[in-house]
């Protein structure tokens, strides 16, 4: 069994019961996160667009995939997803293991059919053997792939920041540290004489998201954001709050990587919030435009 490691206070996650993480899952699942040959031009990996360095997120605005292809959308971190229940920034796919083969067969990523993924994977006799280690037999399939990366990316967590440390009194905050966690947690509410900046309505609690979706008052370009999946009005461009945890390392910001610096993204929530009949309530009493 793979030793899964979880902060003192964190929920307790639900965890595949049908196949339970193992160390050979695992390590099967970061062969091919890494693996060019599950794109149509062997040059693309998962890896490609989600960087170690950069909490496995891309720092390209929008990212790449086959002959130079780029979407409209900034590739997510991989962080803490074994507390997630719905993937991408439009909530398309409702488990990780649904999630890890789309880009597979997406036409501006991977451009692969999973039938050639498996093909390909087949011709290596090494993988035979990893395949054997890791389900017991050596049959490779695109129902194995998935679950041999959800089982890698289920690893990625993160529960030691500098806000960890002190929290548990291992660590100090700085002044300016303590003054923006205080404006992070305050509500906004000039009538009650609080001027806070309501960050914790959708980046509160121990993983700094809600794991849900919301229009936080982007200038629209065309893209739908839950509205693409639901088919719902009330959903044109609400997008999946991204956790904060790592956030010094996952520049660009927002879904389209808009934002570069999070000097950027404060001012956005100051004075650029562009108002929609979709826009977060918790945003909507703040000015913009």
């Amino acid at each position: 069994p793979y030793r899964f490691r979880l902060k003192k206070g964190f929920p307790i996650p639900k965890l595949p019961t049908d196949y339970p993480l193992t160390n050979e899952r695992v390590a099967l699942g970061s062969q091919l996160f890494h693996d060019t040959r599950l794109s149509r031009t062997n040059t693309i990996s998962c890896a490609s667009c989600h960087h170690a360095g950069s909490a496995f997120s891309d720092p390209d605005r929008v990212s790449t995939g086959v002959e130079g292809r780029t979407g409209s959308r900034n590739s997510m971190p991989l962080v803490n997803l074994a507390w997630k229940t719905q993937f991408f920034w439009d909530g398309r796919a409702a488990s990780l293991r649904e999630q890890a083969l789309i880009p597979i067969e997406d036409h501006l990523e991977m451009d692969q059919s999973l039938e050639e993924t498996v093909a390909k994977i087949s011709d290596d006799e090494r993988y035979r053997v990893l395949f054997e280690k890791a389900f017991g037999t050596p049959e490779i399939s695109a129902e194995r792939l998935g679950i041999a990366i959800d089982q890698f990316e289920l690893t990625l967590t993160s529960f030691d920041s500098k806000f960890d440390r002190a929290a548990k009194g291992e660590a100090t905050l700085t002044g300016a540290e303590k003054r923006g966690f205080e404006l992070f947690m305050t509500e906004f509410d000039p009538r009650r004489g609080l001027r806070g900046a309501d960050c914790f309505h959708c980046h509160g609690g121990a993983f700094f998201t809600d794991h849900r979706f919301h229009n936080n008052g982007l200038k629209e370009t065309g893209d739908r954001g839950l509205a693409a999946f639901t088919g719902k009005l009330s959903d044109v461009s609400k997008f999946s709050t991204p956790s904060l945890r790592n956030v010094a390392l996952t520049a660009p910001y927002m879904h389209d990587g808009r934002f570069q610096t999070l000097e950027e993204v404060v001012a956005h929530y100051v004075s650029g919030i562009h108002r929609s009949s979709t826009l977060d309530p918790n945003l909507a009493k703040h000015g913009g435009d």
